[in-house]
């Protein structure tokens, strides 16, 4: 019986998709010999999806929706800074992995690489559960034929901001889960992350807030390119 499975996930280049399955493929075959070049290059390969997935969540949105000189300066003030933070934590967390732990993440990793079934175009993506894939879809075709946004900019808010919830559960708590980490790494880490994800919340409500209905449109076909659905027997 086929199943479908819904799936929130951006696109990368196929040079990041070789080097990723590549960096997971020498980690399964190491002996122990190279864990602290491993752990180097899992974490520079992380750091360039998080880079792409910047791209998607990020500049993308602001070439298709331009923003003000000042509201840009703004926002990319504090995109860096969650950027820096981000990068931060990624460094200190596969600095300090031995070996088995390296290897459980990179079978993580691997898990959430995924081609397009029609493009062959490799993605890293999460599962979502059904309703808010339904919620999502229904809200963009409500933002194309709505021409007025306070009808449900609000609920198009909540459904991003759960996105990023998501996002923060299989990017940073679900890999911290697999590892051993100490108390004051952990607390460290869960600082820096948290920091994060409340810049980016608030990210969020900011933009929106400010974009006209046909902004709204021309950003709703970019976020439908981000739902996808997976079929398995």
């Amino acid at each position: 019986m086929t199943q479908t499975k819904a799936l929130w996930g951006f696109p990368i280049d196929e040079q990041l998709h070789a080097d990723a399955q590549a960096t997971a493929d020498k980690i399964r075959s190491d002996s122990g010999n190279s864990t602290r070049r491993l752990s180097e290059e899992a974490a520079h390969v992380v750091i360039r999806l998080t880079e792409h997935g910047l791209q998607s969540y990020y500049h993308r949105p602001t070439e298709i929706v331009p923003l003000t000189p000042g509201l840009k300066r703004s926002a990319d003030t504090g995109i860096r800074a969650i950027m820096g933070a981000i990068q931060m934590v990624i460094k200190q967390f596969f600095s300090k992995r031995n070996e088995a732990e390296l290897r459980e993440l990179s079978v993580y990793l691997e898990q959430m690489l995924w081609l397009h079934p029609e493009r062959q175009e490799p993605h890293l993506v999460f599962s979502v559960h059904g309703e808010l894939h339904d919620r999502a879809l229904r809200l963009i075709a409500q933002v194309r034929t709505d021409e007025h946004p306070g009808n449900y900019i609000d609920d198009v808010i909540d459904a991003l901001c759960e996105i990023v919830d998501l996002s923060i559960v299989n990017y940073y708590h679900q890999p911290t889960d697999r590892v051993a980490m100490g108390r004051v790494s952990k607390k460290t880490a869960d600082l820096g992350i948290n920091t994060a994800e409340k810049g980016i919340r608030k990210l969020i409500d900011k933009l929106l807030r400010e974009l006209q209905h046909n902004q709204l449109v021309e950003l709703s076909y970019h976020l439908e390119s981000l739902i996808h659905a997976s079929e398995s027997r």
